[in-house]
């Protein structure tokens, strides 16, 4: 039973994912049929615009938004990568393949769409994350597995192949990497109360077992 439920509210949510990025085409569509410069509104990533949410106990982006118009010649190229963006990103999500940030830097040279370097690739994933809600692992983009997370936390995988297979993090003294497998799966159960992102991972090693110990998540990049 568990396992249909894990499996519909993933498939629920690759359709809302697959219907926003398809409205985001279809506006972008209409402005060009009724012949006017296409524009896309999103909210603005400056300073000014990050607030704290104690409820959420985030920080989130506020009401301010920023608009990037095929009329103003120095956003054409800005906003013809976030299309391709989208469009690639929709790719990726209806023929069920996944693909790193930097597979993304690569994969836009065989669609002829040039980025400078692969931080401005990022950047426009990021964009299409603000412009459309979802993030970039909704889109099926994921970084390099570099990453790894350790602690008692037991995940259920969604993976084609795999669905309904659990796994906790501490099977591994080394931790789990965090790739694309990892990263969509379900939260099944965990003891911790809290997370501890550690930038090197050599900090990670003679403390793992400590964090442990402390009903901690440890996460080093």
């Amino acid at each position: 039973m568990e396992q249909k439920k894990s499996k519909s509210r993933i498939a629920e949510k690759k359709s809302e994912v697959a219907s926003g990025l398809k409205d985001f085409g279809t506006k972008i569509y209409n402005q060009l049929e009724s012949g006017i410069f296409p524009t896309i509104n999103m909210p603005s990533r400056s300073t000014e615009n990050i607030n704290y949410d104690p409820h959420l106990r985030q920080y989130i982006l506020g009401e301010r938004s920023v608009t990037r118009s095929a009329r103003n010649i120095r956003h054409v190229k800005p906003f013809t990568q976030l299309v391709w963006a989208a469009m690639f990103s929709n790719e990726l999500t209806t023929q069920r393949k996944t693909s790193t940030l930097r597979d993304v830097y690569y994969s836009a040279q065989a669609y002829e769409m040039t980025f400078k370097d692969q931080q401005e690739s990022n950047n426009i994933i990021t964009d299409l994350e603000t412009a459309t809600g979802y993030s970039r692992e909704d889109f099926n983009i994921f970084p390099e597995e570099r990453s790894a997370v350790f602690g008692d936390l037991t995940i259920e995988y969604t993976v084609p192949g795999y669905e309904g297979k659990t796994l906790n993090l501490t099977s591994h003294p080394d931790g789990v990497l965090i790739g694309p497998a990892l990263t969509s799966s379900e939260f099944a159960n965990t003891t911790a109360d809290k997370v501890i992102a550690i930038e090197k991972g050599g900090c990670s090693q003679d403390s793992s077992k400590k964090m442990f110990i402390l009903n901690t998540i440890l996460l080093w990049y």
